[in-house]
């Protein structure tokens, strides 16, 4: 009886994954299953891969019902996000989180309160930390070290837990107790000092506290808490190198001092009228902040409400009902955290959440993703995670390269010629059979770009990882789609 019920909620689940949002042609279909691998849309600028691929996608996902979040990088992107939801019904959805909107993401508030197994960690509150300091770093150098990476996490680990401790919920306790905490055994030895620290004074508080009440199970867990808080600060934090603790320090004062000013304060302090998790229910949450606009702010606000978009998703109980969730980044070079991308696009699926990347190029991911080799790694390691990726005209080698050895090579027959010259001249000629790209680098070059001398059409090559398309017999198809501009 249970195997037979098992059987019927697969195939229930089969047949919602197997639901045509759209159908390229003649029996090509891309399905709910399809958009839940995700895709990655490249096209240099002007190839008009936002309002041709991009446009489409986020029109059959807002027709479909999809939950989404979209992150800005610039001004116009809010309207232009407005008048597709105008233009697919799902005004009512859309939710503008902006500094004017009077919407509220108490972000800290609702990972110590959230109804689940995982609900108030120090740990977890303290890694959403440490991954915006670090991928808002984007110099890709101090924040990937070894050991300032392990400093930076355990004094946010310690700093979080007693914040904790002391009943808190606001980030401003966290970035007072970092704030006050000591740095040298002169200050330790001050009790004048001592008094207006505010990271020794709570511990010393809670305590004091602690032995007030009745020794129980509970209590004896709250003390060795206090009591790792309390080594950490009162010994490996004050004997830390000054070098490697004014590192460290740096890197969280200049992001926390952003999350203690307006715009920012304000956002994520008030009391909460939307999360991530109202995606789930169907609302369009726009991020509205452009990167252009207000720079490090908006991008720190927007990373921070991807991670815990992505950590949301990965929470959800999922049934044959469960919507698909989308988060849509045009301009994702500004977006990139590569180790949270990557673990979320490897698992995504399993949660009904996926993803629409737009970029560049490779080498404007490459600088975000820490430069060089490294960043051709974790770029390889990201695209691997997913299925569908669109390529628009691109005048970059290094791109148009990718794009065809994801196509493919085939042995290929071509004529050659020889001559020979002496006293008799001679002549020869024949076949040879040589491995050359499907699709040659320089064919990216020359897709059409829309714009009224195209009648507004755009060009594209297709890929699609492990999926034939019906129509070529192959990996991959050339498209043209109509611009929709509104």
């Amino acid at each position: 009886m249970e195997q037979s019920l098992a059987r019927k909620e697969t195939t229930k689940q089969s047949e919602t994954l197997s639901r045509v949002i759209f159908e390229w042609e003649y029996a090509d279909f891309f399905t709910i299953g399809n958009s839940l691998q995700s895709v990655l849309i490249l096209g240099e600028t002007g190839s008009a891969k936002t309002t041709s691929s991009g446009a489409m996608l986020a029109g059959h996902y807002l027709r479909n019902g999809y939950g989404m979040l979209f992150t800005t990088c610039k001004e116009d992107e809010v309207e232009r996000i407005k008048k597709y939801c105008k233009a697919y019904g799902r005004e009512k959805d859309l939710v503008i989180f902006s500094p004017n909107s009077g919407e509220y993401f108490n972000w800290l508030e609702e990972e110590i309160s959230r109804q689940d197994k995982g609900k108030g960690i120090a740990h977890n509150i303290a890694d959403v930390l440490k991954t915006i300091i670090k991928a808002g770093n984007s110099d890709g150098q101090e924040s990937d070290k070894a050991f300032w990476d392990s400093s930076l996490s355990q004094l946010l680990d310690n700093a979080v837990d007693l914040m904790l401790l002391t009943g808190n919920k606001k980030f401003e306790h966290i970035y007072q107790i970092i704030q006050s905490a000591p740095r040298n055994n002169e200050q330790l030895n001050n009790a004048k000092w001592l008094e207006s620290s505010k990271c020794c004074v709570l511990m010393k508080h809670v305590a004091s506290n602690l032995k007030s009440q009745d020794k129980t199970p509970e209590t004896d867990k709250l003390a060795r808490r206090l009591s790792r808080i309390e080594d950490f600060f009162y010994d490996s934090w004050v004997n830390l190198s000054p070098r490697t603790r004014s590192i460290v320090e740096q890197m969280f004062f200049s992001f926390g001092s952003r999350f203690m000013s307006d715009p920012l304060y304000s956002l994520f302090s008030g009391k909460t009228t939307v999360k991530p998790e109202d995606t789930i229910k169907g609302k369009i949450i726009v991020l509205d902040l452009p990167i252009m606009i207000y720079d490090k702010i908006g991008r720190d606000c927007q990373l921070l409400w991807k991670f815990l978009w992505m950590r949301a998703m990965q929470r959800r109980v999922i049934d044959n009902l469960s919507r698909p969730c989308v988060i849509f980044i045009d301009e994702f070079q500004y977006f990139v955290d590569i180790e949270k991308d990557v673990q979320f696009q490897s698992t995504c699926r399993s949660y009904r959440a996926c993803s629409v990347y737009i970029t560049q190029n490779l080498p404007n991911f490459y600088i975000q993703a820490g430069g060089s080799e490294k960043g051709k790694i974790r770029f390889k390691a990201l695209a691997g995670n997913i299925s569908t990726k669109f390529f628009h005209t691109n005048s970059d080698p290094e791109t148009n390269e990718f794009a065809s050895e994801l196509i493919g090579k085939d042995w290929q027959w071509s004529a050659n010629e020889g001559k020979t010259l002496g006293e008799n001249i001679s002549f020869s000629s024949g076949q040879s059979e040589t491995l050359q790209y499907i699709v040659d680098p320089s064919a990216f070059t020359k897709l059409k770009t829309g714009g009224s001398e195209n009648d507004f059409c755009a060009e594209a090559i297709v890929h699609r990882q492990g999926k034939i398309f019906n129509t070529t017999g192959s990996n991959y198809k050339k498209v043209t789609l109509k611009q929709i501009l509104l």
